[in-house]
């Protein structure tokens, strides 16, 4: 069984009274999607707003924000801390429980996943559970990256996209197999981008549209 997975977060450093900086990645939100239709989404309650950045809050946190938070609802919940009131923000635990139960698998199958750009969203998701090792039985100690995918189509020879591409198609560079496949009416356009949710959906299209290739 496949799963999709997508996470925003912050990442950053603190600086303790005394001793070195020490590197964190909060998670913020998460998707997911199963091959069979099912979709997974939530926010967490134990992010901290002042350790984002200005990117970060301008780009994932403000529109999940204004998509959460409505009317005059925003005259009394601001960005900073809307995360805490609305239904779907949870804790980690919550978060952790909810997802090992969404993610289930067929008797004699295995479970994988899938991320774009994924060794961040991979680690934040693994934390959730503890340590790598701390995984629940079944679980894959990897995600498999569609952008490595994607990048290794465009490095074969022997193939192109249709049928009339071919010879063209082993005379291009890689830069340009990459561009012209992105340019086709049917490579995914992302919408909504940098909600977990939405991104998960679009990891999904891509590797259908990966299988076709």
């Amino acid at each position: 069984m496949k799963y999709f997975i997508d996470t925003e977060f912050i990442e950053g450093f603190h600086k303790p009274l005394f001793g070195k900086r020490r590197h964190f990645i909060d998670l913020i939100s998460i998707g997911v999607v199963c091959e069979d239709g099912r979709e997974y989404y939530s926010i967490s309650k134990e992010y901290n707003w002042n350790d984002a950045d200005n990117w970060v809050k301008k780009n994932v946190i403000i529109p999940m924000y204004k998509q959460e938070i409505h009317g005059d609802r925003r005259n009394h919940i601001d960005a900073e801390t809307f995360h805490k009131h609305i239904i779907n923000g949870q804790s980690n635990v919550d978060i952790r429980s909810d997802l090992y139960q969404f993610i289930t698998c067929p008797v004699g199958d295995t479970v994988e996943f899938y991320g774009y750009y994924s060794n961040y969203d991979w680690v934040v998701f693994c934390s959730l559970f503890g340590r790598m090792i701390d995984l629940p039985e079944g679980f894959p100690m990897y995600c498999k990256d569609l952008k490595q995918m994607f990048d290794e189509k465009c490095q074969y020879n022997d193939y192109g996209y249709d049928n009339g591409i071919v010879n063209k198609w082993v005379s291009m560079t890689f830069i340009e197999r990459k561009n012209y496949l992105k340019s086709t009416t049917l490579y995914p356009k992302q919408e909504n981008e940098h909600n977990a949710l939405s991104d998960a959906r679009w990891n999904k299209k891509l590797y259908e549209f990966l299988q076709k290739l």
